[in-house]
């Protein structure tokens, strides 16, 4: 058979294969470029045959390729030959671009070569955007639905400070119209009050507006029990409206979590969002609820309960399926996208009947970062 012969089914296969196959020397020249290679990377087979396989690499690859090359030939460890990974390729007109790489090694006659298969993750990429982009849309979206149901307590929790505030402006406008002496330290006084309450209400303001801020998912080290008391303090109204207790165990020697705190904090209004719920419209008599922060091995774990009715056994598998509510007017996000937010975080959220009746929700997230 000569040569011609042996080599025209590896033409065929070559021409053949959907993903990009470029086959190299040892010296990192282009021996074979396939169509699929061709239309990837814009190069006719022609402009790159001889050439150092680097032209289809951008920097800092580009530079560094030729070293990797030599120390694996001198028996230095594999960076990516024998196995597969994701990396950027350069296309002809200078673009880059993401791949997937698998390069494997070819051996005979005493000559080495190696043979790349590369599939392009373009438009992978960009759909997993998009989907990350609707994933962000709809978390945004779910946490303005639970804020627009506290409207009354947001209101309620503005207004007592600028209700003060005009309280203490009429007092200092009778002081100083009586005794001037008098009236000037009482002023002064007044004066410092309503400075508090305007703080107080800029306090408020500015915890509404980083719940309502959009964008991207931002994780930075945060004290939970520090979030946590942030939204009690935002549900304050809420709370007392239904008439529901609260009972508040934390672990005060807990380390900081590396968390997105909006994100975290959307957790916690669902949370405690549906124990009220649950609570109130089942008329419980008592109605309470537990909440608590530990530290359980390399775990931070808060759990959120109530003495409710908790969820029926036969509702507890789709509890976290996105569009299952049992609320007559619920959309079925929350869990799911309180669930969500947990697992991008590395943690989990789960859920349990609470000892001695109710439902229990338990939060956890590791002490160590992820992703």
């Amino acid at each position: 058979m000569t040569e011609r012969e042996a080599s025209e089914p590896l033409d065929a296969l070559l021409e053949a294969a959907v993903d990009a196959i470029v086959i190299a020397d040892k010296q990192g020249r282009i021996l074979r470029f396939n169509s699929a290679a061709e239309r990837m990377f814009g190069y006719v087979a022609s402009e790159v045959l001889g050439q150092n396989i680097q032209v289809l690499m951008p920097e800092p690859d580009r530079g560094l390729h030729d070293g990797y090359l030599r120390s694996y030939l001198s028996g230095g460890p594999a960076r990516i030959i024998g196995r597969g990974r994701e990396v950027t390729a350069r296309h002809a007109d200078g673009a880059r671009f993401p791949i997937h790489l698998s390069v494997g090694e070819i051996a005979g006659q005493g000559m080495a070569s190696f043979v790349g298969i590369i599939r392009d993750l373009t438009q992978e990429k960009a759909a997993q955007d998009t989907v990350r982009d609707l994933e962000q849309q709809l978390t945004h979206a779910d946490r303005l639905v639970v804020l627009g149901e506290l409207t009354a307590g947001i209101a309620h929790e503005i207004n007592q400070p600028l209700t003060a505030i005009a309280a203490f402006a009429d007092a200092g406008v009778n002081l100083l119209r009586g005794d001037a002496v008098e009236a000037g330290a009482s002023v002064e006084e007044i004066c410092q009050r309503i400075a508090e309450q305007a703080r107080r209400a800029a306090d408020v303001i500015a915890r509404l507006r980083d719940l309502t801020r959009r964008g991207e998912v931002t994780k930075s080290p945060q004290d939970i029990n520090a979030l946590l008391s942030n939204i009690l303090r935002l549900m304050e109204h809420e709370l007392a409206l239904g008439g529901v207790r609260v009972d508040v165990d934390i672990d005060d020697q807990l380390a900081e979590v590396v968390v997105d705190d909006i994100q975290i904090q959307q957790v916690l209004v669902n949370l405690i969002k549906n124990s009220i719920d649950a609570l109130v419209d089942n008329g419980v008599a008592e109605p309470v609820i537990r909440v608590s922060t530990a530290r359980r091995d390399d775990m931070l774990c808060l759990t959120v309960s109530d003495n409710g009715p908790g969820v029926p056994e036969a509702l507890r598998d789709r509890l976290f399926d996105s569009f299952f509510t049992t609320k007559p007017r619920g959309v079925g996000l929350g869990l799911a996208i309180c669930r969500n937010i947990a697992v991008a975080h590395g943690g989990q959220l789960r859920y349990a009947p609470a000892p001695g009746g109710g439902a229990e929700f338990q939060l956890s997230l590791p002490l160590e970062m992820i992703g």
